[in-house]
């Protein structure tokens, strides 16, 4: 058994119900992409000619155009065009990864209720991120066992793993000095004579702007400019405390800077704020910028781990995300995104190495 729960968006007018399909929002962003209105059809493999009644349709019940065509200069969103496809993006960065949470957990509630044997299953927690998405995909795909993804901060996962919520417990932590200020929390609860470290990816943290990066931001003093709208994420992640590290060794201080008490949950849902423009820079992961076709400012690379007591690394399924993660197929789909490094994926790593 599977559940997934997603939205419904639905335009009530004049006593009428419209329900808006998915479609509509995933032509919208295709067309922001290629620019034009038959390389997006194209590229969602749907007609030109449905493609033009959807979009007429929706521009008559809301009165305004979603997509402007200009002769000869390809096609462009309109002004509610692009309110109504950053609104889906935010929606969905914001509460994706709680949704995911619950659904995970209602599967587990009925399989109970109705006395099913589902497939072998593993629980990991860890934190929000494409190249662990793309490892539940394969893992679900091609093993004989169901993998039970459940989004949490870095210390809040390894917590789980102490109290035995979990098989495995994702973090990351950041490479060179900055790690010494942060790793005190991880060692509290792993040592190496009970837990064995897998490498996911390498990763890069650092500033997302809109394309061309219109305020000429060039660091982190960059934020402390009057005209900078900065968005944050919340107190208590992993992302926020490397942050708070960066901006102490940059002797920069947080009151400074505009929109620091604004606050999102995951690294998508920073993004999309940039991108629909209502802040002019964030903190995060360069695929994620990568996937929001953002600038990206490197500051700091960091390891990506899972945690796996010892006595579970011959467990056959960790052998399986072992082996996965090694494979051809993981790196090939992690590595459609810029900013993950792939070289020591699988391998068991030493604390020394990490820590």
């Amino acid at each position: 058994m599977d559940i997934k729960i997603d939205f419904h968006w639905q335009l009530t007018q004049h006593g009428t119900e419209y329900q808006i399909d998915d479609v509509l929002f995933q032509m919208l962003e295709a067309i922001e992409q290629e620019g034009s209105l038959k390389q997006a059809t194209d590229k969602l493999g749907i007609s030109y000619r449905f493609a033009w009644g959807l979009l007429n349709k929706w521009q008559h019940l809301l009165g305004q155009p979603l997509v402007i065509m200009e002769r000869g200069r390809g096609a462009r969103l309109g002004i509610v065009g692009e309110k109504l496809m950053h609104a889906k993006r935010h929606l969905n960065a914001s509460f994706s990864p709680e949704l995911d949470n619950f659904s995970t957990e209602l599967k587990r509630e009925f399989e109970a209720i109705l006395d099913h044997i589902p497939r072998d299953s593993f629980k990991i927690y860890t934190s929000h991120g494409l190249a662990v998405g793309a490892l539940r995909e394969l893992i679900n795909q091609q093993s004989n066992f169901k993998l039970d993804l459940h989004y949490h901060g870095s210390l809040e996962s390894l917590k789980a793993l102490k109290a035995g919520d979990c098989h495995i417990a994702g973090f990351h932590l950041p490479i060179g000095d900055l790690r010494k200020h942060l790793m005190g929390g991880y060692l509290k609860i792993l040592n190496e004579d009970q837990h064995q470290l897998i490498y996911v990816v390498r990763r890069n943290q650092g500033l997302m702007m809109p394309t061309g990066n219109p305020k000429g931001i060039k660091g982190l003093h960059s934020l402390l400019e009057d005209d900078i709208q900065f968005i944050n994420r919340q107190t208590g992640s992993g992302t926020r405390t490397l942050l708070d590290e960066l901006l102490l060794e940059s002797a920069i201080s947080s009151d400074e800077i505009k929109g620091f008490q604004h606050e999102e949950f995951t690294h998508m849902a920073v993004a999309a704020m940039v991108a629909s423009g209502a802040a002019d820079v964030g903190f995060g992961i360069a695929p994620i910028a990568d996937k929001f076709n953002l600038e990206f400012l490197p500051l700091v690379w960091e390891h990506y781990c899972l945690a796996v007591p010892r006595i579970l690394v011959e467990d056959p399924r960790v052998k399986a995300i072992i082996q996965l993660l090694k494979s051809n197929t993981f790196h090939q789909q992690v590595e459609d995104f810029k900013g993950y490094d792939t070289d020591r994926s699988g391998e068991l790593v030493s604390f020394d190495e990490i820590f």
